[in-house]
């Protein structure tokens, strides 16, 4: 077996390998030995079947196979030995005479690989902010723990703290033909979501309001606060909704005292409010830099993206889309596909790069610990915060039995520590904001 190559660049190449019939004809003799042994012809025993008759029936099949199984072991091995980074996958070439009792065969693929280039990070830098908690959202923080836990008081109508509970369902005309099920929407409001609220403000328990479709289409505000997505208000099915009130209520906030400190953190965990702040201070800070963390890798990504020159292989990659996906007809649909895609090509090829070539590795362990901090974000969400760590390793374990959580979780695993090299070696514009500054610095 032999592996050549002839560049057409220095990111595509043709790859022909070449068998001669010793690589794969004791092999195929094998097989059509066995399939002698055990094949059930009427006429013969089993096992007497004439090895001839076998070969003329079989014999093209397995060869067939068996030259696929040298050649794409072939092609792999050569990718690997020469470090070659594919983009996209081989193009087989056809092949006009396949005889599999030639002495020689040969069978070439068109390659792309990723262009060799290095990453200087040093040279790159932006503003990488220390973005501080303040009064203000440490006590709008406390007052969510509050509302967490808070008592609901019922109340003779509906008043400007209250919160509304409504039912919200597609009115299915009496003409309509065939049948409708339209799954209610439950949402609850109150004064924030002001479209909603001024609708529903003077009805009572039980009461409903009507709105139509256009009215919907129309303002979006009222559609998300009901609960339709843009997608969906643009695609309902008939021409009213109806809006029921089912409950209204005021939210008694629970008090700050030692039963809500140990609701949200565990008996005795804080016994003060003073401790309380301080350790919302504290998750607030952590939380917040892990957001400037992330702008500041961002920036970096953008610019080298921007910046960098990376050599795709585009002549194969247009060649690779057509034979690759059915539904694309034509070379010239392909470069029209590869033009929006190239951008995001360019930056996955920046990425791989990074790290491939600051040696970052993934283990179990890794994974392992990401999945157990995305059970605890998402304990979090319900408010419990103190589950024990051999239970928040049972649910983690579970989410791993899926292949496509492992796959999304090892690639977050590999984005963060990228992100680590790149806090490391990146250079650092130290700037100090407050938050609402850091919020409008991430519309930009």
């Amino acid at each position: 077996m032999n592996v050549t190559a002839n560049n057409h660049d220095d990111v595509s190449a043709l790859l022909t390998v070449t068998l001669d019939k010793s690589d794969y004809k004791d092999q195929v003799e094998k097989q059509l030995i066995n399939y002698a042994k055990n094949a059930q012809v009427p006429g013969f025993r089993k096992g007497k079947v004439p090895l001839s008759m076998v070969r003329k029936q079989y014999e093209a099949g397995i060869a067939f196979e068996e030259i696929n199984k040298k050649v794409s072991e072939s092609l792999n091995n050569y990718i690997a030995e020469n470090n070659l980074r594919l983009v996209g996958q081989p193009v087989p070439q056809p092949v006009d005479d396949f005889n599999h009792n030639a002495e020689k065969l040969s069978v070439a693929f068109e390659v792309g690989y990723e262009p060799n280039f290095s990453i200087d990070l040093g040279k790159y830098s932006a503003p990488h902010y220390k973005v501080e908690s303040s009064d203000k959202e440490i006590g709008q923080s406390i007052e969510n723990m509050q509302k967490r836990f808070a008592e609901q008081v019922a109340q003779d109508k509906i008043a400007d703290n209250s919160y509304v509970a409504l039912k919200v369902s597609q009115v299915v005309e009496e003409d309509a033909v065939g049948e409708h099920h339209h799954h209610p929407k439950n949402v609850t409001i109150n004064a924030d979501k002001k479209a909603a609220f001024d609708l529903v403000k003077k009805l009572k328990t039980g009461d409903a309001v009507f709105v139509t479709k256009e009215d919907l289409q129309s303002n979006e505000e009222l559609a998300t606060e009901l609960g339709f997505s843009k997608e969906e208000a643009a695609h309902l099915h008939h021409d009213k909704v109806e809006i029921t009130v089912q409950d209204f209520y005021e939210l008694k906030l629970a008090e700050v005292n030692q039963e809500l400190f140990d609701k949200v953190y565990g008996e005795g965990v804080i016994s003060s409010e003073q401790e309380l702040k301080d350790r919302v201070k504290k998750e607030l800070d952590e939380y917040f830099q892990q957001n400037a963390d992330v702008h500041f890798v961002n920036k970096i990504l953008e610019q080298i993206t921007e910046k960098e020159e990376v050599k795709l292989p585009e002549p194969f990659l247009v060649k690779w889309l057509v034979f690759s996906n059915e539904n694309i007809q034509s070379e010239e649909h392909a470069q029209e596909i590869l033009n929006t895609e190239k951008n995001q090509l360019k930056f996955q090829i920046i990425e791989g790069k990074l790290i491939s070539d600051n040696d970052i590795k993934i283990d179990y362990e890794d994974v392992l610990s990401q999945a157990e901090q995305l059970v605890r974000n998402q304990l979090a969400m319900y408010g419990i915060h103190h589950l024990p760590e051999e239970e928040v390793q049972k649910y983690a374990v579970e989410m791993l039995k899926d292949q496509e959580q492992v796959r999304q979780i090892s690639s977050e695993v590999a984005m963060a520590k990228l992100k680590d090299v790149i806090l490391e070696k990146a250079t650092k514009k130290e700037t100090k904001i407050s938050h609402d500054e850091f919020l409008e610095e991430l519309k930009k």
